[in-house]
C-alpha cells in the first residue's frame, strides 16, 4: 500500500487558457496602448436622406469634378485634422466605395503625400487594412510640431457621385500629457462650434438649438 503524505502547495495550479480561447476573433481587430486613441476620418455622399442631415460626415453626392473633405466623426469638423504637438497619426485602416470613378488625396501641411491609385474605378469596394501604415512620424520623428492632415475625395467620373469613405487612424502620444478630457464639435446646420465633454454624442447646439450627432471612440482599447 502506498504510503500517503501531506505536500506544500506552491504556484497556481495548472493555468487556465479558457477565457483567451473563448476570446478569439475571427476578424482583424485593434488593441490600443494607453497612449493612443482611435480616429476616424469619413464622408457618405448619397440623396436618399432628407436634408438638412443630423448626422455631418453624410453630404449630397459629389457634383461632377467636385471634390469633398472627409470629416473627423468624433468631432462633425471636416479635415485637415490638426495633430497636436507630441502626437503621430498613424493610418491603419481604408475603406472607399463609389458609384463613379474617383480620387483619394491625402496632404500633409498642405504637401500632396499620399494617393492610393489614379483613379478607382466606380461600382466596387476597396480595403485596405496596412501592415505598414502611413505615419506622420515617418516626416517628424519627434513630433516636434504641430501637422494639418487633409484627405479629399474627388468625383472623376460622368455623374455625379454615390459613395463613402472611411480611414481609420491611431493617434499616439510620444512622452506628452494626455489629451484634453472636452473636444469642440461644429454643428452641421448653422456652423457653430462648440466645447463638449469628450464623450458626448448627441450635441444640442447651443446657438441653434438643433440636435446632431458625433461618435465618441475616447473609450475604446480594444475591438
Amino acid at each position: 500500500m502506498a504510503k500517503i503524505f501531506p505536500v506544500e502547495t506552491r504556484g497556481i495550479g495548472k493555468p487556465d487558457y479558457s477565457r483567451e480561447i473563448s476570446s478569439g476573433k475571427e476578424r482583424v481587430g485593434i488593441a490600443l496602448k494607453y497612449n493612443q486613441s482611435l480616429i476616424t476620418l469619413a464622408l457618405l455622399c448619397t440623396d436618399e436622406v432628407v436634408h438638412p442631415y443630423a448626422i455631418p460626415w453624410v453630404k449630397d453626392r459629389i457634383a461632377i469634378g467636385g471634390s469633398s473633405h472627409l470629416y473627423d466623426v468624433s468631432t462633425g469638423v471636416a479635415t485637415p485634422y490638426t495633430v497636436p504637438v507630441g502626437y503621430t497619426l498613424n493610418m491603419i485602416q481604408q475603406g472607399f466605395g463609389a458609384d463613379e470613378d474617383f480620387e483619394v488625396l491625402l496632404y500633409y501641411d498642405t504637401l500632396l503625400v499620399l494617393m492610393p491609385s489614379t483613379p478607382f474605378s466606380g461600382g466596387g469596394y476597396v480595403y485596405a487594412n496596412m501592415v505598414v501604415p502611413y505615419n506622420t512620424a515617418a516626416l517628424d520623428p519627434t513630433a516636434a510640431a504641430a501637422h494639418l492632415i487633409d484627405i479629399v475625395a474627388k468625383n472623376k467620373g460622368g455623374g455625379p457621385l454615390t459613395g463613402g469613405f472611411t480611414v481609420v487612424c491611431i493617434l499616439e502620444a510620444i512622452g506628452t500629457p494626455p489629451l484634453p478630457n472636452t473636444k469642440d464639435c461644429q454643428c452641421p446646420f448653422c456652423s457653430h462650434i462648440q466645447n463638449v465633454k469628450v464623450g458626448t454624442t448627441a450635441v444640442i447646439c447651443d446657438q441653434c438649438g438643433r440636435k446632431y450627432y458625433v461618435q465618441d471612440f475616447s473609450q475604446v482599447r480594444e475591438s
